[in-house]
């Protein structure tokens, strides 16, 4: 593997008769992304070299398009003390309707293995990460990949982190899916169900996962922080998948996995690479694998919501990965550190819960006000805050199982009437609320006794009488 031209390591004579075969990074691919490896019994070196080298042509990009990918990776060094850096992508192709040639990629993944001293970093990238790619302006870091293919995808990685990337694996969902039927379904638990009406649904519990619940997992985003937590569950799963690959000791389950390889990914490894990499990874551990996302925070900007990334606390995690291969324990500390979000109770995308935040600092009056109208009118938590980001004009931001909820907040409160509405499962959750009312700099609130008046008003209609008079239900 630290052949830097691209090809196999020399190695000395003495042991040359038998080698032991753990193609352990055959898909570092994956939708969850990171390095999905198998372990074979031991087998001739060169027998498992000459079958990859009759597939690679069927995963390496051909023509111009191989020559644009191999000018934006870097070189790899010759100092066996430096890291190699994979990047992982996984796509849904033809998950859009009317869609064709080179998609949004789903999952980034950049992997970086210190081979010599048997670790590594997998740094995780949300897809909306907000970035500039030249020629096409601010975008979602996703659409690198859409706009020039695996290409595009490592320039922009390589902007974002400042980290040379040596080696690329993309591959489809349907190829992930196969991968983990055939190695016989990952154990995993789950501490509570998920039920995504675009991804699918599973219990909690103890589970073994076939392959489309699989991808259940790794691409549910109806959790409390979206992306972010999508992102976590991903890395669980990849935990549990390398822990199955500790176990496997077939050859024939191997060949079956080079055979999906071949037909379902694309990289720019060739056959001695990857035997010599499954060389250089004989005991590796999945406990010497730390995962980290770049750190970051969900913002919505000009009606788009992206994921900021927090330049300086990356800077520190791109620092430490490019000169130990390793976060330390404080860098660890910073980031998992508490933010603002409330995280005592984590609430359903339908919980009769209200977040008002004051959008500009000459608002914050009028949040307790606002805070205490919805009360009024019937709803159970209602919570009040700062946004983490300036609004001038009113914004009611809400989940979509909360659509009828949030209409009939507006319908309640007549200042809401000129209110932006609009729909951001991300940032909602973010905020750990279904809908959450930011109020603008433009915003004007009557006094507490004129809202009570309007409030009680209807409650003395005599054909009220009997009705519940909960603006939410």
């Amino acid at each position: 593997m630290r052949n830097r031209a691209r090809g196999r390591r020399p190695r000395s004579g003495g042991s040359s008769r038998k080698w032991v075969w753990y193609v352990s990074f055959v898909i570092v691919g994956l939708m969850a992304g990171g390095a999905v490896g198998y372990y074979a019994k031991p087998i001739g070196k060169l027998g498992a070299e000459v079958y990859l080298s009759f597939k690679q042509k069927q995963w390496q990009a051909k023509g111009k398009e191989k020559k644009k990918i191999d000018n934006t990776l870097a070189t790899l060094s010759s100092d066996p003390n430096a890291s190699v850096n994979t990047l992982v992508i996984g796509y849904d192709k033809g998950s859009n309707k009317g869609e064709g040639g080179y998609c949004r990629s789903d999952v980034m993944m950049l992997v970086c293995l210190m081979e010599k001293q048997k670790r590594a970093v997998v740094l995780s990238i949300p897809r909306d990460t907000k970035v500039e790619i030249p020629g096409h302006g601010t975008q979602k870091i996703n659409a690198a990949h859409a706009f020039s293919g695996p290409a595009g995808a490592i320039t922009a990685v390589k902007s974002l982190t400042g980290i040379e990337v040596h080696h690329y694996v993309e591959m489809d969902f349907s190829g992930f899916e196969k991968i983990v039927n055939t190695i016989g379904g990952v154990p995993i638990h789950l501490n509570t169900a998920i039920n995504d009406p675009h991804a699918g649904y599973l219990p909690a519990g103890d589970l073994l996962l076939d392959g489309w619940q699989a991808l259940v997992l790794v691409r549910s985003r109806n959790l409390p922080n979206g992306d972010v937590d999508r992102i976590k569950s991903q890395q669980a799963f990849i935990k549990a998948l390398l822990n199955k690959a500790e176990s496997m000791k077939s050859v024939w389950k191997g060949k079956q996995l080079v055979d999906i390889v071949a037909s379902n990914c694309q990289m720019d490894y060739n056959a001695g690479q990857l035997t010599n990499l499954a060389e250089e990874l004989r005991g590796f551990k999945v406990s010497d694998v730390q995962f980290v996302t770049a750190p970051g925070d969900s913002r919505y900007l000009g009606g788009i919501s992206y994921f900021i990334a927090n330049d300086p606390l990356l800077a520190e995690v791109t620092t430490e990965i490019k000169q130990n291969t390793r976060i330390s324990d404080e860098l660890r500390t910073k980031l998992n550190s508490p933010d603002s979000r409330r995280v005592e109770e984590l609430y359903g995308p339908n919980a009769d819960v209200v977040t008002v935040l004051a959008g500009t600092r000459g608002i914050s009056y009028a949040v307790p006000t606002v805070a205490q109208e919805l009360r009024v009118l019937g709803h159970q938590k209602v919570f009040e805050g700062t946004a983490k980001q300036v609004h001038e004009r009113t914004t009611i931001i809400y989940r979509k199982e909360a659509k009828a909820n949030c209409t009939a907040i507006v319908k309640s409160v007549p200042e809401f009437a000129n209110a932006d509405v609009v729909l951001d499962d991300q940032i909602a959750g973010q905020y750990n609320s279904p809908v959450v009312v930011v109020l603008g700099g433009n915003f004007t609130t009557p006094s507490l006794v004129s809202i009570y008046g309007r409030v009680i008003q209807p409650a003395v209609n005599v054909r009220n009488f009997g009705k519940k008079l909960k603006s939410f239900s």
